[in-house]
């Protein structure tokens, strides 16, 4: 009787464990597009800003860690959600917008910062641009902030005459190639800060 009381105790332990472990289990995420705050350079258009939704959403599938709802699945879903929801990223919303996209967790952010500065030499100098990137995992289910993270990204070119496209970062006027590889590197730095925070809570 004690034996068999014991191999029922250990099977539903057994059941039990995958359920309870929620975020450390392969859950599934849905990440949603990075947007800049307002202080950030008002020539970051979207394209510019879908960097750093496209970095992070690789780099979390890379990780092996999660299950990652598809980029075309998720827009194609929250395409009208746009014109209807305002702050649709709210950590408040995520309820709603998990069950349209069936995710266990929703990933957002935003671009932090973005600052250059420009340093004169002979041949007409250097440009670094440094990005800020900000990201938290939520659970859909609660609303609450499971992992947070954030990263910065650096880049330097020389000052360029005739580039394709300029972004303005304060007085500085700076390559747009530039500008992506900074939050490129942000990007990435984010999801690996938020990895080690989820390794250090396990």
């Amino acid at each position: 009787m004690i034996k068999r009381t014991l191999v029922l105790m250990l099977c539903m332990i057994m059941i039990t464990i995958p359920c309870a472990a929620g975020i450390y289990d392969y859950p599934t995420l849905a990440v949603l597009p990075f947007h800049k705050k307002a202080a950030v350079s008002a020539d970051l258009s979207l394209s510019d800003e879908d960097i750093v939704y496209e970095f992070v959403n690789k780099e979390l599938i890379n990780s092996g860690k999660f299950d990652v709802i598809d980029r075309v699945h998720i827009k194609d879903t929250l395409d009208e959600q746009y014109l209807n929801m305002t702050g649709m990223f709210n950590p408040a919303q995520t309820a709603q917008i998990g069950q349209l996209l069936g995710a266990q967790y929703l990933v957002v952010g935003s671009i932090t910062g973005l600052s250059s500065r420009k340093k004169s030499n002979v041949g007409g100098g250097t440009f670094e641009v440094i990005a800020h990137v900000y990201g938290q995992i939520i659970e859909v289910e609660t609303g609450r902030v499971m992992i947070a993270g954030s990263g910065d990204g650096k880049s330097k070119n020389r000052v360029l005459t005739a580039p394709f496209r300029l972004i303005k970062i304060g007085v500085d006027e700076v390559d747009q190639e530039q500008v992506h590889e900074a939050l490129k590197q942000a990007s990435i730095n984010c999801v690996d800060d938020m990895i080690t925070a989820l390794k250090k809570k396990m």
